[in-house]
């Protein structure tokens, strides 16, 4: 596996403190780097960052880990993280599907559980693309990609009818809603603000233990899952904060004969990186 780290930094700060031809500027006024994780450039970066956390300012906007897996080492998986990659809004609350909150960890704010159907401006869900996901977390398919998981038995997930805002009249999208047990993560998956900053202050994990951080930053590693007949389970602790429409969310996570079932079929959307029982 090959590991790389991207950065998005103001063009001003990578000109003064960055090497020449370092990164790529994109129009002008932010430079993409993308390193890898054990290059001296990384450290450089985190040391700049932490000195400009101090004046209460940061030297990277965004960063993002890449990882890129050899076919032999995806086939030797055991468990895979599916990664959603296309991203949509406005989201499901926006749009008028009701939330209870009640039941939302006043601490984290987890747990609020959807009391409707869900209902999205289904023309700004991504074109040509069979996975998506709102900012909210909400998870939809295509109908083919549902099709496709009946007729090959697999079990684990729901597909519930999206409806479009205004009519409310089903659209040919579904909402995923995993039915399978909650996976356990263990303490060796890594999470925190950012590679550099783990939050030894706990500043982002919820004391009753619904989320353990802001970010993922390792792999996932679970325990063994029972054998249930499932294909597709979800995390039991969750990742991210409650903010504005933000909620936290669990980790998708699929079984190998998924995954054919997707390549078959080329489905589009997602990304793949490899998780580990324990």
């Amino acid at each position: 596996m090959r590991e790389t780290i991207e950065f998005r930094i103001a063009e001003r700060d990578a000109r003064e403190h960055l090497e020449p031809g370092l990164g790529v500027s994109l129009g002008g006024s932010i430079r993409k780097v993308v390193l890898p994780v054990g290059d001296a450039a990384v450290a450089r970066i985190a040391q700049l960052n932490q000195a400009y956390s101090k004046r209460g300012d940061v030297f990277f906007m965004s960063w993002r880990l890449h990882r890129r897996y050899t076919a032999r080492e995806l086939q030797a998986a055991e468990l895979l993280n599916l990664i959603v990659r296309s991203h949509f809004e406005p989201t499901g609350a926006m749009c008028g599907t009701a939330y209870d909150e009640s039941s939302a960890c006043r601490l984290c704010g987890a747990g609020a559980r959807q009391v409707s159907e869900l209902i999205l401006d289904t023309r700004r869900i991504p074109k040509g693309k069979d996975i998506a996901q709102t900012l909210a977390g909400e998870v939809v398919v295509s109908a083919r990609l549902a099709s496709a998981f009946k007729q090959h038995g697999f079990g684990g997930a729901d597909f519930r009818p999206v409806l479009h805002q205004g009519k409310r009249q089903p659209s040919e999208w579904l909402q995923l809603v995993v039915a399978s047990n909650p996976l356990t993560l263990t303490e060796r998956t890594v999470a925190g603000n950012n590679p550099f900053d783990l939050d030894e202050d706990n500043a982002f994990r919820c004391p009753l233990g619904h989320t353990v951080g802001l970010n993922q930053i390792s792999e996932l590693y679970v325990e063994r899952p029972r054998h249930d007949g499932a294909d597709v389970w979800v995390t039991d602790k969750l990742f991210g904060d409650r903010r504005g429409e933000l909620r936290p969310e669990p980790r998708l996570l699929i079984s190998l004969r998924l995954r054919d079932a997707l390549q078959a079929m080329r489905a589009q959307g997602y990304s793949l990186e490899a998780a580990h029982l324990v």
